[in-house]
């Protein structure tokens, strides 16, 4: 029966080696291989960055140079006749649409007074059932002349007449009816009044007829 005696004390058994110094070099000429490739490469990127970040500083010194230059140039043009010409009409235009608003401010201000109060209110109350052929607005003093062919349409008139803003508190303390006759002498159907707050002159403003 064979048997098997190792007669190596642990220390002087041998080891297995993985690297031998073949392979050592050529792992550390692999890495110095890699590392001068990644410098070279590093380095082309920088220096093209470079010479792209140059152009652009020159570019941008070039356009410096041009406005300032476009500038200095604009500064010593002298504005031409056509534009002298232009400024004048729209200056013109300016002042014309200034006395426009001002007429209309004061046209707004004319409008509160009796006249046209007075105005809106025959509007506001106009539907054909008669006509006004004159009236006279001054102050207080209002008097009305006019024709209606219904007299019932009188009176709803005036009612409605009364529910407007400037007559709602005026009254007429004279009031004349008579019938219109034609060239023959006969009635003609048409009845012609006179509103009056009040017996005066009739010197205020006044419509024609």
């Amino acid at each position: 029966m064979r048997q098997r005696i190792n007669l190596y004390w642990p220390e002087f058994q041998p080891e297995f080696r993985w690297l031998n110094v073949g392979t050592m070099l050529a792992v550390w000429l692999l890495t110095l291989l890699i590392v001068v490739l990644v410098t070279m490469r590093l380095s082309a990127t920088v220096q093209k960055q470079s010479a792209v970040l140059n152009q652009a500083q020159e570019r941008t010194i070039q356009l410096d140079e041009d406005l300032a230059m476009a500038k200095s140039q604009l500064a010593e043009r002298k504005p031409s006749e056509v534009l002298s010409e232009e400024l004048e009409t729209l200056n013109l235009s300016v002042s014309q649409k200034t006395l426009l608003i001002e007429e209309l401010s004061g046209q707004e201000t004319r409008e509160q007074a009796p006249f046209y109060q007075a105005l809106n209110g025959f509007a506001d109350v106009a539907d054909g059932s008669l006509w006004l052929t004159r009236f006279v607005v001054r102050s207080e003093r209002l008097s009305l002349y006019g024709k209606v062919n219904d007299p019932g349409a009188l009176p709803a008139w005036l009612k409605r007449l009364g529910n407007s803003a400037y007559f709602e508190e005026k009254e007429f303390e004279v009031i004349k009816l008579s019938r219109d006759i034609d060239k023959d002498g006969n009635p003609n159907g048409v009845l012609s009044f006179e509103l009056l707050s009040e017996p005066a002159n009739e010197d205020g403003e006044v419509a024609p007829e």
